[in-house]
């Protein structure tokens, strides 16, 4: 096993890393076999923490599942129950010091991409056009020519 790499059987599923057998949904498997928190198991093993474990068949049903239920999670779920986790005016948000391990190394990576000042600003508008995230502090974030972030 390679250090933060998820391994897959012929049949595309995720193997377990603590009893080395293979599920459609490890962290489920985790979960209930292990008694095991999915945040700790994906920290132990150097997972994404953002990143769920499944086969690509789940991921499959779920997204059907969720488009098939557009109404009730999309809009209920996340734009009318979103409201109380949204940012406001005059939080401080998240600073360097709050940020994991995975998140340095993404934005550590995502830096060293070879966007232009034009392709970052137009990501930039069309994140603030979807509704996601405070716009300002994404353009203030987007308009550094270099981001460095130590590790």
């Amino acid at each position: 096993m390679a250090y933060g790499i998820v391994e897959y059987d012929n049949h595309g599923l995720p193997k377990c890393e603590l009893c080395n057998k293979y599920f459609h949904r490890v962290l489920s498997h985790v979960r209930q076999k292990h008694f095991m928190n999915e945040r700790e198991y994906k920290i132990m093993f150097g997972f994404d923490v953002k990143k769920g474990i499944t086969s690509q068949q789940s991921k499959q049903k779920s997204k059907e599942a969720v488009l098939k239920n557009f109404d009730k999670c999309i809009t209920d779920n996340l734009i009318v129950k979103g409201k109380i986790s949204r940012y406001k005016k005059g939080d401080k948000g998240r600073t360097k010091e709050f940020l994991s391990q995975q998140t340095k190394l993404r934005l550590s990576n995502l830096a060293k991409t070879n966007l232009s000042k034009e392709q970052r600003q137009i990501l930039c508008r069309k994140l603030g056009l979807s509704g996601i995230g405070n716009k300002k502090r994404w353009n203030k974030f987007w308009r550094c020519e270099i981001v460095t972030i130590n590790i």
